[in-house]
C-alpha cells in the first residue's frame, strides 16, 4: 500500500485515472461519433461505452472512492473537525468548479448557439443548481451535487457521535438502498415513472457509505456479522441482483444498471485484488478532478470547428479511437495547468487556514491517509 509524500494512496488516485478516463471516453464517443462517416464507421468505440455504460461505471467507482476516503479524512481529534472539514472541502471543491462554470457557459452553450441567463449563472456559482432545477453550465454538475449532500451526512454523523459507529453506518446504508429498490419493485408494472428518478440519489448516497464500510471493514474496525454482511450482501446486489432486477422489471438487458455494477465491481477489484500504483496513472488520477470538470470545455470548441470543415475533410476523416485518445491527451495538459495553477494553490490555502482558525487549541493528528474529494 503506497503512498506519496502527500498521504495519498497510489492505488485510489490510479481507480480515479482510470474512472476519469471512462466518463470521457463516453462523452467524447457520444459527440464526436456523427463526425463523418469515417467515424460512424468506427462506431464500434462509443458502441462499447455505451453498451457497457463505461461513463456511469466510472462514476459510481467514483462515489465508491468518495465513502471510501472522505470520512476518514475528517479529524475526529481536532477541536473543530466539523468546521475543519467544511473548509477543506469548500476549498478543494470550490475554486476549480468555478473556473468550469465560464468555461462552460461559453464553450458548451452560448458558443453552440444556446442561451444562458445570469441568474442561471448566478445558480450555478452554488453548486447548488440541481435542487433549484436550474440548468448547469456543464451537464456533469449533477454528481457533484451528490457529492455535497454526503458531505452533509458525513457532519450530520459527526455530530451525532455515529461516524465510527459502523454497525449503524451499516443499517443507513440497507435503508438508503432499500428506498430506491422499493419503489422500483412496487411500480413495476407500470415502468419507470420520473417520479422514481430522486430515488437514485438514495441509490447513489448509499454506494458512497458503502465504500465507507468496506475501508473500515478493511481496516477490521467493520467486522461484526451485520457489518460484514453489509459489505459483501450489498456488493453482491449491486453487481449481480440488481442489474438482473431490471432486466426482469423494465426489460432493460444493459445499459442503465450494468454501470452500477461494473462499476462497483472495478471499485473492489481496484482496491482489493489488482492495486495498480504506476506513477503515470496515480498522477492522471491526482489531476483527475479537473479532468472530469473540464473535458467537455476542451472537446465543445474543438467538435464546433470540425463540424465547420467540410464533411470530407481531412480533419475530419479520422478513426473515432484518434478523436478519444487526442481529446484525452489534451483534456490531461489543460487539467495539470489547472491542478497546479488552481487546484494545488486552494488546497495548500485551505489547510493552512484550517490550521490557523481552527486547531490552535486542539491536539496534535497524524495525516489523513487521503485528503481529496472525487468528482463526481
Amino acid at each position: 500500500m503506497k503512498a506519496n509524500t502527500e498521504g495519498r494512496l497510489a492505488y485510489i488516485d490510479s481507480l480515479r485515472a482510470i474512472s476519469a478516463m471512462l466518463v470521457l471516453w463516453t462523452h467524447v464517443g457520444q459527440v464526436f461519433v456523427d463526425l463523418s462517416a469515417a467515424t460512424k464507421a468506427s462506431s464500434w468505440v462509443y458502441d462499447l461505452a455505451f453498451r457497457t455504460a463505461a461513463g456511469r461505471a466510472g462514476v459510481v467507482t467514483f462515489f465508491a472512492i468518495s465513502g471510501f476516503v472522505i470520512p476518514f479524512s475528517i479529524k475526529l481529534g481536532r477541536s473543530h473537525p466539523v468546521r475543519e472539514f467544511a473548509l477543506t472541502r469548500f476549498f478543494r471543491l470550490y475554486p476549480a468548479y468555478w473556473l468550469s462554470i465560464p468555461l462552460g457557459i461559453f464553450l458548451c452553450e452560448l458558443l453552440w448557439g444556446r442561451s444562458f441567463t445570469v441568474g442561471e449563472f448566478l445558480v450555478n456559482l452554488t453548486m447548488l443548481e440541481t435542487f433549484f432545477d436550474v440548468k448547469p453550465a456543464i451537464g456533469l454538475y449533477w454528481t457533484l451535487a451528490v457529492e455535497l449532500v454526503f458531505y452533509v451526512c458525513c457532519i450530520v454523523l459527526v455530530l451525532t457521535g455515529n461516524m465510527t459507529n459502523y454497525r449503524r453506518i451499516a443499517a443507513l446504508v440497507l435503508v438508503l438502498l432499500a428506498a430506491h429498490v422499493l419503489p422500483v419493485v412496487l411500480t413495476a408494472r407500470n415502468g419507470m415513472s420520473q417520479w422514481l428518478v430522486p430515488t437514485f440519489w438514495c441509490l447513489h448516497i448509499a454506494i458512497m457509505f458503502w465504500g465507507t464500510l468496506y475501508r473500515a471493514h478493511q481496516r477490521g474496525d467493520a467486522t461484526s456479522r451485520f457489518e460484514t454482511f453489509c459489505v459483501h450482501g450489498v456488493a453482491a446486489f449491486l453487481i449481480v441482483i440488481y442489474p438482473l432486477l431490471f432486466t426482469g422489471v423494465f426489460g432493460i438487458s444493459s445499459g442503465f444498471t450494468i454501470g452500477y455494477a461494473l462499476g462497483v465491481l472495478l471499485f473492489i477489484v481496484g482496491t482489493r485484488f489488482v492495486r495498480v500504483e504506476w506513477r503515470p496513472l496515480a498522477w492522471i488520477g491526482l489531476i483527475s478532478y479537473s479532468i472530469y470538470l473540464l473535458h467537455p470545455v476542451v472537446h465543445s470548441p474543438i467538435l464546433y470547428g470540425l463540424k465547420k470543415l467540410p464533411a470530407d475533410s481531412w480533419w475530419r476523416s479520422w478513426h473515432l479511437g484518434f478523436y478519444v485518445l487526442a481529446m484525452l491527451l489534451l483534456t490531461i495538459g489543460v487539467s495539470a495547468l489547472v491542478y497546479y495553477l488552481v487546484e494545488r494553490p486552494s488546497i495548500r490555502l485551505g489547510r493552512r487556514l484550517a490550521v490557523q482558525w481552527f486547531d490552535k487549541a486542539g491536539p496534535a493528528v497524524a495525516p489523513s491517509l487521503e485528503t481529496s474529494g472525487s468528482a463526481g
